[in-house]
């Protein structure tokens, strides 16, 4: 692995780390609060739209979804259009777990970035920011281009031999 792309995880994981012990006052996990992340800014969201946007399989959404829901941070209302299906919205509880954990972050890389000169930020910040957007320009085609790079250079586990 690149040494960037390391050193870039291991800040992401001390981020994560930091905000979890800053909020010690919940049972919540980082996919958790990606999942009221969601709910926030995409009110009435089915349970069927977070499966695709995760990736995961319905249960486990499911799992989530009530849990949270038990917890109160969202809450799930029957659809207009559909009654078997569920949109969910958040609570008021989850708005301010949300936001909580938003300060949170912010205050952690406010922290970090302290330690750099105005030179270095102004050299830094672009850097990361053309990053971030080829990312996040990626995952909105679902990752399609990547996929098909990655399969094409990195072939999968050759089939068990069946000789006896």
């Amino acid at each position: 692995m690149d040494p960037t792309n390391r050193r870039i995880r291991k800040i992401d994981r001390d981020a994560q780390r930091f905000v979890s012990l800053a909020l010690g006052n919940t049972d919540l996990t980082l996919s958790d609060y990606d999942m009221i992340h969601t709910v926030q800014h995409r009110p009435g969201i089915t349970q069927e739209q977070l499966r695709q946007k995760y990736g995961q399989d319905k249960s486990t959404i499911a799992r989530r979804a009530a849990k949270l829901e038990a917890g109160g941070y969202i809450e799930r209302r029957p659809h207009p259009e559909d009654g078997r299906r569920k949109q969910l919205y958040i609570t008021e509880k989850g708005s301010a777990v949300r936001n909580a954990k938003v300060e949170a972050e912010a205050f952690y890389f406010e922290w970090l970035s302290a330690g750099l000169t105005r030179e270095e930020l102004d050299v830094l910040c672009p850097l990361l920011n053309r990053l971030q957007l080829r990312s996040r320009d990626e995952r909105r085609q679902k990752f399609v281009h990547l996929l098909e790079f990655y399969d094409r250079t990195h072939p999968g586990p050759e089939p068990p031999d069946n000789e006896t």
